[in-house]
């Protein structure tokens, strides 16, 4: 699993934006992916959901 994302400190998004994980408002500091630009708002909940992204495809395939 290949991990790519850019930590941002002391800079608030321009609109409001959420987590994509915890679903939290993201204040100065947080996580951006770098091919999707998605939010996160600490390296904990990116870690998560990208775990449960790489899992969702075993599951689908197990299941058919």
């Amino acid at each position: 699993m290949r991990f790519a994302f850019v930590l941002v400190n002391d800079r608030t998004p321009f609109r409001q934006t959420w987590c994509l994980q915890c679903l939290e408002r993201i204040g100065g500091s947080y996580l951006r992916e770098i091919g999707t630009h998605l939010p996160y708002c600490d390296y904990e909940c990116y870690a998560l959901f990208r775990e449960a992204a790489a899992e969702r495809p075993e599951r689908a395939r197990a299941a058919s």
